[in-house]
């Protein structure tokens, strides 16, 4: 498996995750998933995961609380299909600029579909 990708979507947090505390904490949310995507582990699927991501969205706010930024109980090991459902659910938008006709969500048997 590969490792997670640095995902930065806002420039205001970069210098986060830079710091060796993140890199700490993202290596290991990494390997207690076993580099697979979490959500889809819990439908039985194996899949690659792409990204470790924030259940509780960073903002400027938390950023610096690390109970929330750098708790592994607040991260997940997503792949990118999940990654984008959970962006979508929250609200937050596209990810990275993906068009309106790149969203998925899941089929009634756990498969990823587009939407």
């Amino acid at each position: 498996m590969g490792k997670p990708q640095a995902w930065r979507y806002d420039p205001q947090f970069k210098p986060f995750y830079k710091r060796k505390a993140w890199r700490d904490v993202r290596a290991f949310v990494w390997d207690r998933s076993h580099g697979l995507c979490e959500r889809c582990m819990e439908k039985g699927k194996v899949v690659p995961a792409e990204v470790v991501h924030h259940k509780i969205p960073l903002n400027a706010e938390n950023v610096n609380d690390p109970d929330i930024s750098l708790n592994p109980e607040r991260l997940i090991a997503l792949c990118h299909d999940c990654h984008t459902l959970v962006h979508q659910d929250l609200g937050i938008g596209a990810l990275n600029g993906h068009r309106q006709e790149d969203r998925v969500g899941f089929d009634s048997e756990g498969n990823v579909v587009r939407l």
